[in-house]
C-alpha cells in the first residue's frame, strides 16, 4: 500500500478530512434492560440478527444463545468479550448497562517493515478507549519484529492528525510514515543529524538516518 492508499486509514495526508472510525461504547438507541442477557438480546435485535446469526458469531449453539438472553446461563467473560466485539460496544455495557468509554474500530495492519494494510471487510474488531479519544485510530500489529513489546495480532491505538514533532516521538514506540511511503511501528531515536531518525524494533536491525513524513506515539496497547 502506498501513502495515498494509507490516507484511507487516516495515516496519510488527508487525516483531517476523514472522521476517525470509532463509536460510543453503547448503542445509539437506549436499551432498557436490567440484565446482561437482556442487553445482548436488545443488541441482537438492533442489528436485525436472529439467534443463529449471533450463535455463529459467538461460536456457540442457538440454544446457548437463548439461555444467555433469558438469563438461563450466566455469560462467561469470553462470551461477553466476543459479543462486545461483534456489536462494537464495551464489555462494561453488556455487564452493567453503562460505560464511560468508546470503541475504536481496527482499520488496518501495521508491522515493523512494510506498508499499512487496510482492513476493509468484516469481521470487524474494536478496541476500548477513553470516551474523550474521539480521534483514536486502532491498528493491528502484523508480525513478530516488535515482540516482546507487541506480539503478532495485538492492537495499538494512535491519536490525532498526521504530524511530525520530534520531541513527541523520540524514545517512544510510534507508528511512523517514511517519505517513501512505508508505514511502520518502531521505536524512534535521533539520527546522526537534525531531521533524520533511527527506527528500532527488538527483532530486526535498526533502520538508520530515515527521513519521516509523520510520526504518532502509541497511546494504548491491547494484547490479543
Amino acid at each position: 500500500m502506498n501513502v495515498r492508499e494509507a490516507n484511507l486509514l487516516g495515516i496519510g495526508g488527508h487525516m483531517t478530512a476523514r472522521r476517525p472510525s470509532n463509536r460510543l461504547g453503547r448503542p445509539e438507541l437506549p436499551v432498557e434492560e436490567d440484565t446482561a442477557g437482556g442487553r445482548l438480546r436488545a443488541l441482537r435485535k438492533l442489528a436485525r440478527e436472529d439467534q443463529q446469526d449471533l450463535a455463529d458469531a459467538l461460536g456457540v449453539s442457538r440454544t446457548q444463545v437463548s439461555k444467555y438472553e433469558n438469563a438461563g446461563h450466566v455469560m462467561p467473560d469470553y462470551i461477553i468479550e466476543r459479543a462486545a466485539q461483534h456489536y462494537g460496544v464495551t464489555p462494561a455495557f453488556l455487564r452493567y448497562g453503562d460505560t464511560d468509554n468508546r470503541m475504536a474500530k481496527v482499520v488496518g495492519r501495521v508491522g515493523a517493515g512494510g506498508h499499512v494494510e487496510a482492513i476493509e471487510q468484516p469481521p470487524w474488531r474494536y478496541v476500548e478507549v477513553p470516551a474523550s479519544w474521539r480521534d483514536a485510530i486502532a491498528l493491528e500489529v502484523s508480525g513478530t519484529s516488535c515482540w516482546p513489546i507487541y506480539d503478532d495480532g495485538d492492537d495499538i491505538v494512535i491519536r490525532g492528525e498526521r504530524r511530525l514533532i520530534a520531541e513527541e516521538i523520540i524514545g517512544r514506540m510510534c507508528v511512523v510514515e517514511t517519505v517513501d511511503g512505508l508505514g511502520l511501528v518502531k521505536r524512534v531515536r535521533k539520527g546522526t543529524q537534525e531531521g533524520l531518525f533511527t527506527l528500532e524494533s527488538p527483532n530486526a536491525p535498526p533502520i538508520e538516518d530515515v527521513q519521516l513524513a509523520s510520526g504518532r506515539p502509541v497511546k494504548l496497547h491491547a494484547p490479543r
